[in-house]
């Protein structure tokens, strides 16, 4: 993999595309439809966050996902192609959509990228539920972007890769002007992100108008009380979740909250998309639901968690009640058979650790099981995606039983809350993750989502707690 530092390609250095981009307007003039021309550039090292500042407003969409602790970042603007969906068969839509365009596909790496595998990448984000409410804050309920452009960092290898569609209008000097265009802003960005102290001041929750209050605790803990008395050996568990709406007199600002989110939870996905209407939907999740690599699947068990504790000692013994407790790992426990099972389903081998560990944050601690599989036949990732979701962790057991519980006791659309974001790359190559611990930002209103799951042995008081302790820690790195 390079590790030199790199110089943005000049003018001139663009001349050893030329070929590639004529071979691709060749195939347009032969009447096999658009091409989509992919082409990537190593380029010298930046903070993929600070590309949303300049360039999220103007491109529209724009999606931004890290994980600080393994140096794995992309950020990607505008679309080159999109496609949106609903229904019952939406993950199979998509599934469609990639491999059409898919086969319309050429990529180009240029010369310091040479043996590094930077396949163009799919975005894909989901709703919770097949059919969200429609309306000006919302998201479709499958969405499929080729980005027309990206800038990855893996590692200190940071690449941009811009996605031009050939039509038969297309020629070789408009695409040869949008990739001096291109480089020309990568170049102007900033390249390193100020101290996130130095950005505005932390919101204080004295500050928000709508933190949650007697009434709604109240709701909720009889919400939790309901649904106690209908677990039975049918129904184990139901994931609620909560709604808390903060609204201030300034704006929200996405990039500053970002940058703090990211220092908090450097081992967490801190993730944002936004519609191109002006809504974003921001968080740090600590879920992955799958990655492959190379063909060698990974996914998270993460169910049953703790606070913190304020010494070292109490942290110690919060841990060590939450490894002992009957009812916490009883809760795990349905998750990583679960996940056992639909990847069984799918012809897989999974194989696991027999032990839970714990996944300690700043804020609270969860019980963790990495499960892995190899990935022998021919298995799209999206098709992984739709067996996962929703995971016990975020909707309950048995599935179908647990989502008619969380209609009928939630008082909100969970919309992307809990929901699948992330990317398919042409390689085959995907990441997912479970879009919780997030907000959903417009102007100067936002909604933090928090879920708690009930199962035997759950205290209405104590499931408040969590879901306030998960929303408040999220609040608090809004700016």
């Amino acid at each position: 993999m390079p590790v030199a530092s790199y110089c943005l390609p000049s003018r001139q250095d663009l001349q050893a595309v030329q070929p590639f981009v004529n071979e691709c307007l060749g195939r347009v003039a032969q009447g096999q439809g658009p091409q989509v021309a992919s082409l990537s550039f190593a380029i010298p090292a930046i903070d993929p966050l600070l590309a949303l500042a300049p360039l999220a407003h103007r491109q529209g969409y724009h999606l931004y996902l890290e994980q600080a602790a393994t140096q794995e970042a992309v950020v990607a603007f505008g679309q080159a192609v999109m496609g949106q969906f609903a229904g019952s068969d939406r993950f199979v839509a998509t599934q469609r959509f990639i491999e059409t365009w898919q086969q319309n596909l050429h990529c180009y790496q240029d010369s310091d990228l040479a043996g590094v595998a930077l396949a163009p990448r799919f975005f894909c984000n989901f709703s919770f539920f097949s059919q969200p409410p429609q309306g000006q804050l919302d998201f479709p309920a499958a969405m499929v972007v080729l980005p027309q452009w990206q800038i990855v960092r893996r590692g200190r290898l940071h690449a941009l890769t811009v996605n031009l569609v050939l039509t038969a209008e297309t020629t070789l000097a408009s695409v040869l002007k949008i990739l001096e265009d291109c480089l020309a802003t990568v170049k102007a960005l900033p390249y390193r992100y100020p101290n996130p102290n130095a950005s505005p001041r932390f919101l204080g929750l004295g500050e928000l108008t709508t933190w949650p209050d007697a009434q709604a605790s109240h709701h909720f803990q009889d919400s939790v009380a309901q649904a106690l008395r209908h677990l039975d050996r049918q129904v184990q568990k139901i994931v609620l979740a909560h709604a808390f709406d903060m609204v201030r007199e300034t704006p929200f600002q996405v990039l500053p909250s970002l940058a703090k989110l990211r220092q908090r939870y450097p081992d967490c996905y801190v993730f944002a998309v936004g519609n191109g209407r002006g809504t974003t939907f921001m968080g740090a999740s600590p879920e992955r639901l799958l990655s492959i690599t190379q063909g060698q699947l990974l996914t998270d068990a993460l169910a049953g968690s703790a606070p913190r504790g304020r010494s070292a000692q109490e942290d110690r013994q919060l841990a060590l009640q939450l490894l002992h407790s009957p009812k916490e790992q009883g809760e795990h426990q349905l998750v990583v058979k679960f996940l056992h099972q639909q990847l069984r389903g799918l012809g897989l081998e999974p194989h696991h650790p027999t032990r839970p560990t714990l996944l300690r944050l700043s804020n609270i601690q969860h019980l963790h099981t990495p499960i892995q599989a190899g990935m022998a036949g021919p298995i799209h990732p999206l098709h992984l995606v739709e067996a996962l979701h929703p995971t016990p962790a975020v909707a309950g057991v048995p599935t179908a039983a647990a989502c008619e519980h969380i209609h009928r006791y939630e008082r909100f659309d969970r919309g992307l809350y809990a929901a699948p974001l992330g990317w398919v790359g042409a390689n085959g190559d995907s990441e997912f993750i479970v879009g919780i611990r997030s907000a959903l930002i417009n102007g100067n209103w936002a909604r933090l989502y928090a879920g708690a799951g009930i199962v035997a042995g759950s205290d209405p008081a104590r499931e408040w707690a969590e879901i306030t302790l998960k929303s408040r820690a999220l609040g608090e790195s809004l700016v």
